[in-house]
């Protein structure tokens, strides 16, 4: 049996319908009432991109240690903001951030991905199931914060799940085609996210699982050619999916430094300096470019120390220690992603979910679990306790692939739709309706998207911060806000611990600013106010005696001042 795409002309209208409101609502939230900012992170993706293209990402990683992170699919952002400035030459004029379209490059990619949510779902569970999940795709806040931006965070949800997909179809229906298609995407998710190196022991779990009665019986029978052709046929997988992921991370690399020997490496990570003491590496020509290498020691160094990333904050609660022998040293949260997932997860899908393992409870004796639902299940669990034990805790993104797993898996609940009871039924429909206001709620600012267990929204940094909340994505919003009121003044402490500050939208040096104007209200973000980029020291006095009384698209909060507190500010008391 072979995978099958091919559905009615009705339901191929409703799906793109479906996929034009999720393009629309990445679009216009992009766009209105002000043009999102580019966030801290996505003009070091795009140069990323650039140095793909130009075939100097090792070099690049040399010279500057952030940039040893670097992934051929970033190409693709400057690829697509040339296509669309040189295809629409009067987007040049619409007095945008420089880099801005190569968002849709990532637009381009989550809509491939809501494809092969509603695909696998329909092959699961039917094709209302797929359109469930679809709904639950482009419906979920993080999704859609996530789509406009330039970085890697979607283009490795949407590989990892495409490769996962072509694994169990591969295992489920073989043929050629699958084969291909499961080795090349298996490769091509190398070259988009570092946490696709994961998918290794994903797909042993799974096969194992998968074969494990066939397995059994043929070692209690001895049946001794069901062995060797179970042997023979996963050493021709394995070796075809080195030899083609080697192929393919050289292509995405062009081949740079590739076969450099281990020792000429200047590793960061304890763990790749480590292998480098043994003899018998040392010498050994690693036959994939330089850049990919470096990656995976900056991921582990990243992952062993927290560098590069904000402190994780979770609660209340900054995460650090201070070691007797090491000093301070940063230390995550083991339950962080899930108080994340809880708290920025729509409510209504995880009610979906919970739907979801009820169902599969109440149904486990009609199940092929290891056919079906551990393709679903296992590199959801796998990858929500890796990340969990991973120092670098700055946002729910970090857990973003699991999302599309999810959805398929909770769309399971509709699978015997005309035979639920009346009031089941309504309360799915009721469900979706919630997700949808939950949505709009946000329009257009989610990045910053927290479900209703945060009643008051301006106390959303007391639960998460980070780009959870405040990725610098909304300073169009700032600079319009201190433009209109010249009676707020905009705080902030610089790398250097340099205080600087902003009135009408001029800077101001502390000792310039005259107190004839009364400033009464203090605009600050909400990873200053918490700590978390700066000492968390400079503005304790304010969090522990004052609450916001407003917030600016969620990442600024407003804070009413007295005139004592503007001279002390000032240094003018």
């Amino acid at each position: 049996m072979k995978t099958r795409f091919n559905f009615s002309k009705k339901h191929r209208f409703y799906l793109v319908i479906i996929l034009l409101i999720f393009m629309a609502l990445c679009v216009i939230s992009l766009f209105f009432p002000l043009p999102e900012s580019l966030n801290y992170d996505e003009g070091y993706h795009y140069e990323s991109g650039v140095e793909i293209l130009r075939g100097t990402a090792a070099k690049r990683g040399d010279d500057d240690i952030y940039h040893r992170n670097i992934m051929p699919a970033s190409a693709l952002h400057p690829l697509v903001d040339q296509t669309i400035q040189n295809i629409f030459p009067i987007s040049k004029y619409l007095n945008l951030e420089n880099k801005f379209f190569g968002r849709f490059a990532t637009i381009i990619i989550s809509v491939i991905l809501a494809i092969y949510v509603f695909i696998w779902s329909k092959q699961l569970y039917g094709v209302l199931a797929g359109f469930l999940a679809l709904i639950l795709y482009i419906l979920d806040p993080n999704i859609i914060g996530h789509s406009r931006i330039i970085t890697q965070d979607l283009f490795g949800a949407a590989s990892i799940f495409i490769a996962v997909y072509y694994f169990w179809s591969l295992l489920k229906f073989g043929g050629k085609k699958n084969l291909f298609l499961s080795i090349f995407t298996f490769g091509v998710a190398q070259i988009c996210r570092l946490t696709a190196v994961y998918l290794v022991p994903i797909y042993i779990i799974l096969g194992l699982g998968f074969y494990h009665r066939t397995i059994i019986q043929a070692i209690q029978t001895q049946n001794i050619p069901v062995i060797q052709r179970v042997i023979k046929r996963s050493i021709f997988y394995i070796l075809a999916l080195i030899l083609s992921t080697i192929l393919i991370i050289n292509i995405g690399y062009s081949f740079e430094r590739s076969g450099t020997q281990l020792q000429n490496y200047q590793f960061l990570s304890h763990s790749f300096k480590q292998l480098q003491t043994y003899p018998v590496l040392k010498s050994l020509s690693i036959p994939i470019p330089a850049a990919y290498l470096q990656a995976l020691d900056f991921g582990k160094y990243k992952q062993e120390t927290g560098f590069g990333s904000g402190m994780p904050y979770l609660l209340g609660q900054l995460g650090f220690i201070v070691d007797p022998v090491q000093g301070f040293k940063i230390k995550g949260f083991s339950q962080y992603f899930l108080i994340a997932f809880l708290y920025k997860v729509p409510i209504a899908t995880q009610i979906f979910i919970w739907l979801g393992f009820i169902s599969l409870f109440l149904w486990r004796k009609q199940l092929n679990f290891w056919q079906n639902e551990a393709f679903l299940i296992i590199p959801t669990v796998l990858y929500f306790i890796l990340m969990s034990f991973n120092t670098a805790q700055i946002g729910i993104r970090y857990i973003l692939m699991i999302f599309p797993f999810l959805f398929v898996f909770a769309s399971r609940i509709v699978t015997g739709w005309p035979a639920y009871k009346r009031a089941y039924r309504i309360l799915i429909i009721v469900l979706t309706f919630y997700l949808l206001i939950s949505n709009l709620s946000y329009f257009p600012h989610y990045i910053s998207y927290f479900n209703e267990l945060v009643i008051d929204r301006k106390m959303s940094y007391q639960v998460l911060v980070d780009s959870n909340l405040d990725w610098g994505q909304n300073k169009n919003y700032l600079q319009d806000y201190l433009q209109k009121h010249p009676n707020a003044l905009f705080i902030r402490y610089d790398g250097d611990n340099k205080l600087n500050l902003v009135i009408e939208n001029q800077k101001v040096a502390p000792s310039q600013v005259s107190l004839d104007n009364p400033i009464n209200l203090l605009v600050i973000e909400a990873n200053q106010l918490i700590g978390i980029t700066t000492d968390s020291n400079h503005f304790y006095w304010l969090r522990s005696s004052r609450q916001p009384i407003d917030h600016l698209a969620y990442s600024y909060l407003i804070f009413k001042i007295s005139s004592q507190d503007a001279a002390n500010i000032f240094g003018k008391n």
